[in-house]
């Protein structure tokens, strides 16, 4: 991802300093672009989806945790994070091949998206059982990662991951105004306003799931959360669809989204917001 952006910045026409050595022509740079993002397309991708990393071989594959063959990664880096480095080639070069190229990301995120309109971190093309199966396993034995201990079958905010894919799908709609494009969009705006609790903030998971105690403790994830960008994201989401549809029906949830942080600050000598338990 980072050589992509590189390459981005030496097709807009460089920066000055931003090496010592002379930068290759442009021809050449466009080139190595488009080469590498049709092996990602063409090699890399599960039906239209990516994880974080890969061995050379493609033999495995991980995004925060070991993921199988058939899965796919949407908390960052993972599809919507290439989904957006592809429009910005887009965008750098005019070349339609990278809109194709983010068409097939949002075909897996249209694929993987909870029928209530969010995300969860992952996605297994192989199906549910193959997913419980998973988290079963691999998830169970993820130390200090507690998100993944328990398969709730719903979707989460945790990490940005819901507002991210629907930050692309709002900015690849908006590029063609394809309406195709504006139902799975419109889904995760619904998500967004459906999940806020009435005093404005959002919980890490929605819809509720089962609870999963730890340690004695309540299940957290119903509960009201500033973590990990949780409710500071929905607000810049809602923000930019309002700024780019117009929609004034998001204007009441940003403004319960903001004052949540006043009615959860903390009184002195600790006058932060609260995060979560857990």
């Amino acid at each position: 991802m980072k050589l992509f952006r590189y390459w981005l910045v030496l097709a807009c026409g460089g920066v000055s300093g931003l090496c010592a050595a002379e930068p290759p022509p442009q021809a050449q740079v466009l080139d190595a672009m488009k080469r590498a993002t049709a092996f990602m397309t063409d090699h890399v991708a599960v039906h239209g989806g990516y994880v974080w990393s890969y061995l050379p071989d493609l033999s495995r594959r991980w995004g925060e945790m070991e993921a199988r063959p058939s899965m796919i990664w949407l908390q960052a880096p993972g599809t919507a994070s290439m989904g957006q480095a592809f429009l910005a080639a887009l965008h750098a070069t005019g070349d339609d091949f990278y809109y194709r190229a983010a068409e097939s990301v949002a075909g897996a995120l249209i694929a993987g998206q909870h029928p209530a309109g969010g995300w969860n971190y992952v996605v297994d093309f192989a199906g549910e059982s193959s997913l419980r199966e998973w988290y079963d396993t691999v998830g169970r034995n993820g130390w200090r990662l507690e998100e993944y201990q328990h398969y709730y079958g719903n979707a989460t905010f945790d990490d940005s991951t819901t507002v991210d894919c629907a930050e692309f799908m709002l900015r690849l709609y908006l590029v063609k105004r394809d309406p195709k494009y504006r139902v799975p969009l419109d889904r995760a705006i619904q998500f967004v306003l459906d999940s806020q609790h009435p005093v404005g903030g959002w919980p890490q998971r929605y819809p509720a799931g089962p609870a999963f105690s730890k340690h004695d403790r309540p299940d957290y994830t119903s509960f009201i959360t500033f973590n990990d960008n949780v409710t500071a994201g929905n607000i810049d989401f809602l923000i930019l669809c309002h700024q780019a549809l117009g929609d004034d029906r998001l204007l009441d949830a940003i403004r319960r989204g903001m004052d949540v942080f006043l009615a959860t600050q903390q009184t002195a000598p600790q006058a932060g917001d609260i995060a979560r338990e857990n």
